[in-house]
């Protein structure tokens, strides 16, 4: 196991399940010992496919993509009317916090499809390392406490943090007063979140941020988006495009990265890796 006295990375890849382009990518980070950790969305077309990769991979700390913004819900419309539009489908990520932010969005409602999410990843045969969110909801502090009482229910025993290292500092951003007056968390938790798709190649550049990642005893989860070009299943509207995700796989698995890992000298875990760690 990983001694944490030395800073660590999490490379986690979102968006398992979202298209044959994503699970194809997913997958072959994970065989070539860049990708440690992948969330799995349960309710598209291609979870099924996301699901049976992870039972594949022996080696992929696997969570739960969950997931409001995209898609049909697991349960039926009728059973959750704040969450859908009149199509029956999910509202997408800016109504979605419209109608969370306005009162609009019914968390009982939220809760119980977030938990038929977690219920069909395990009926799958999944262990689940962490839950995470698409469209990071989980920073809202409703949706955090949710997610909290859910993980301890099924004995997921980590999580993703709120606290994103922003490209302008790197500091963090406004998500982190969001958790600031939480009460102590019974979940386990990177220190930082750093998303790759907004820093991009400033990622090899920032001495600040070498700073932070080489603290001894950091934890940060690294999030990646990758997936191939064309990829005429993937779900649209969508954030990141086939031809972005691809930039994202040459740029994790150029001489580059491989480098910079080197020289920022941490030790690649997965979220088993942290649950163990952090609890013993």
């Amino acid at each position: 196991m990983t001694n944490l006295a030395k800073p660590a990375l999490i490379i986690n890849a979102d968006d398992l399940g979202y298209s044959p382009g994503v699970n194809q990518a997913i997958a072959d980070l994970h065989q070539a010992a860049l990708v440690t950790s992948t969330s799995l969305i349960v309710n598209l077309p291609h979870s099924e496919a996301g699901a049976a990769i992870a039972r594949g991979l022996s080696g992929l700390s696997v969570g739960v993509h969950l997931n409001l913004s995209k898609g049909e819900p697991l349960l039926p419309a009728a059973s959750v009317p704040s969450l859908v539009d009149e199509n029956g489908r999910f509202w997408e990520t800016q109504m979605l916090y419209r109608h969370a932010l306005t009162g609009q969005l019914n968390w009982y409602e939220a809760a119980a499809e977030m938990e038929a999410q977690v219920e069909w990843a395990i009926g799958r045969g999944l262990h689940l390392d962490n839950l995470d969110t698409h469209v990071h909801f989980h920073v809202l502090p409703a949706a955090r406490r949710l997610i909290r009482d859910l993980g301890q229910r099924y004995h997921v025993q980590a999580w993703r943090t709120p606290k994103v290292l922003s490209t302008l500092s790197p500091r963090f951003t406004w998500t982190d007063l969001l958790a600031r007056w939480e009460r102590p968390d019974p979940m386990v938790a990177p220190h930082y979140l750093l998303s790759l798709h907004q820093w991009g190649e400033r990622l090899f550049e920032d001495q600040r941020l070498r700073a932070v990642l080489s603290k001894p005893g950091v934890v940060t989860e690294m999030v990646v988006h990758p997936g191939y070009t064309p990829d005429p299943d993937l779900p649209l509207p969508d954030q990141l495009p086939s031809d972005r995700r691809q930039a994202e796989v040459e740029m994790i698995t150029s001489p580059a990265f491989r480098q910079w890992l080197e020289e920022i000298d941490v030790a690649l875990i997965s979220f088993a890796d942290l649950v163990y760690d952090f609890s013993s």
